[in-house]
């Protein structure tokens, strides 16, 4: 059986990960949201949902956050992006659970407002992304892992 390979990553520049996740995933996959958002109109997004679905669930069960899923299309992508620099809602803790849903499996998440031990991708994700990521100071590193 072959294994499955997780990629733990230690992140430096939070939206600059999640930008480039979002990019790299750009219209073939959904992204959840979690936390304190209501100061964001992300369920305002065509296509937006506020209900879990079979995979991507909320990653806080009590006391409960706000939630949202959202498609992840190029248009959403400016949106979101727009939405969370504003006031800059990752540094602010607004935002605590990221995840990216492709094909019916989590392909990269970001629990705990992206704590060091708490970003994860899959084989889905790259290594040359991850190496560019590195090169360019946006992770410190990252570290392969076979479940």
């Amino acid at each position: 059986m072959k294994k499955k390979i997780i990629y733990w990553i230690n992140t430096r520049d939070k939206t600059g990960l999640l930008l480039s996740m979002m990019r790299y995933f750009s219209n073939i996959a959904n992204i959840s949201f979690e936390g304190s958002l209501d100061k964001l109109s992300l369920n305002k997004i065509s296509g937006s949902k506020t209900e879990e679905t079979e995979v991507l669930k909320r990653a806080t069960l009590a006391p409960e956050l706000d939630f949202v899923i959202v498609p992840l299309t190029d248009e959403n992508i400016k949106f979101i992006w727009h939405e969370i620099l504003e006031k800059d809602h990752l540094a602010n803790d607004d935002i605590i659970h990221v995840q990216i849903e492709k094909d019916g499996k989590i392909v990269f998440g970001a629990y705990d407002n992206f704590h060091k031990d708490c970003v994860v991708a899959y084989e889905e994700v790259q290594v040359s992304l991850l190496d560019k990521l590195v090169k360019q100071g946006t992770i410190r590193n990252y570290t392969i892992h076979y479940e």
